[in-house]
């Protein structure tokens, strides 16, 4: 028998993720061998989570509306003895740059109180980043390239990910990660959860809403030129990949108990040209909404300083590959809008 948290569970990741272990029933315990049923999922974010409609066999599903930035509620969190942790609940790129206090605060320290309060050596998934990446990269980063994060919300996760190896080097958990690239899509604006802190935008939604805006009717302005090559993922494929990576027997993984996930690298130009051949979501109309290009400097020094290909020998061996084309990632936001 599992019991299973995910923090940040009201973000458009934390909900797939959701729907993706509902679907599963079971996991690996943390102890090693054959699957168990999820007893209980527990699903945490600053705002009440709403719990996905019942499933025949499904688990009991619980949730906790508090602020993980409180140290009272982080430390109860591994206080409660869940045997599995997936901890989603994240600052965001550009808001870490304008506030890397605050971003410490939500990104390292409740994952250190987590990990300090634990009991019974929970496994604990932590969705990590192509951020921890930066500086002169070669055109394709594998598992083989050093983290050399060039902003703030990629030095939290490279901090968060040696504190996992640490930590389960010491026998305190069973820590692995997994780098994600810019996932997409999200269903529509960030909503106010512990995995959105933001003033602003987040990078990734910011992308998102090149796909999403026009294929839901809307007009969208670009803010990167159509040349810039980005190294993506659905999120139907980030969940089966968070739980494929929880699964993963500990012998099994690598030395530094972290993982790209393989993606799929398209251009900007890519991406419009796929949406105005799939027209609106709803069918209702074949022309999307206008697609214009207005290059935001900032945003395209961040981009630029991240991987364009993103591969992963250890993940590829888990049988874990990226998203066959634009048009799957697409279909993945088509085929969840409508549910």
């Amino acid at each position: 028998m599992v019991s299973v948290l995910i923090t940040g569970a009201g973000g458009f990741l934390g909900q797939r993720l959701t729907g993706a272990l509902l679907r599963a029933g079971r996991l690996q315990p943390s102890g090693g061998g054959a699957p168990q049923p999820i007893t209980r999922l527990c699903l945490m974010d600053r705002v009440a989570v709403a719990i996905p409609d019942a499933t025949a066999g499904a688990c009991p599903v619980d949730t906790i509306a508090a602020d993980i930035t409180d140290p009272a509620v982080a430390d109860d969190l591994g206080r409660q003895g869940f045997d599995s942790i997936f901890h989603l609940a994240a600052s965001l790129t550009l808001d870490a740059e304008h506030d890397p206090r605050a971003a410490w605060a939500v990104n390292v320290a409740p994952l250190r109180r987590i990990i300090d309060q634990a009991r019974n050596r929970p496994r604990i998934v932590f969705t990590s980043s192509i951020a921890v990446f930066g500086g002169a990269l070669p055109a394709v980063v594998g598992d083989d390239v050093r983290p050399c994060p060039a902003t703030t919300y990629g030095s939290h996760k490279a901090i968060a990910e040696l504190m996992l190896a640490d930590d389960s080097r010491l026998g305190r958990i069973d820590g692995r990660a997994l780098r994600l690239p810019i996932v997409l899509t999200r269903p529509g604006a960030a909503s106010p959860s512990v995995s959105s802190y933001a003033a602003n935008p987040s990078v990734s939604d910011r992308i998102a809403a090149i796909l999403r805006e026009p294929l839901c009717g809307r007009d969208v302005v670009v803010p990167l030129a159509a040349e810039v090559a980005i190294p993506v993922a659905s999120a139907g494929a980030v969940a089966v990949a968070l739980i494929a990576l929880h699964d993963l027997d500990e012998a099994a993984l690598p030395p530094g108990r972290a993982m790209n996930l393989p993606s799929l690298t398209v251009t900007i130009g890519q991406m419009i040209a796929a949406v105005r051949r799939h027209g609106t979501a709803d069918g209702t109309a074949q022309a999307p909404g206008r697609i214009s290009i207005a290059p935001d400097p900032a945003l395209d020094r961040i981009i630029r300083g991240w991987p364009m290909g993103f591969v992963s020998a250890d993940a590829s061996r888990l049988g874990l590959g990226a998203d066959a084309d634009i048009g799957a990632v697409i279909a993945d936001f088509l085929a969840e809008t409508s549910a």
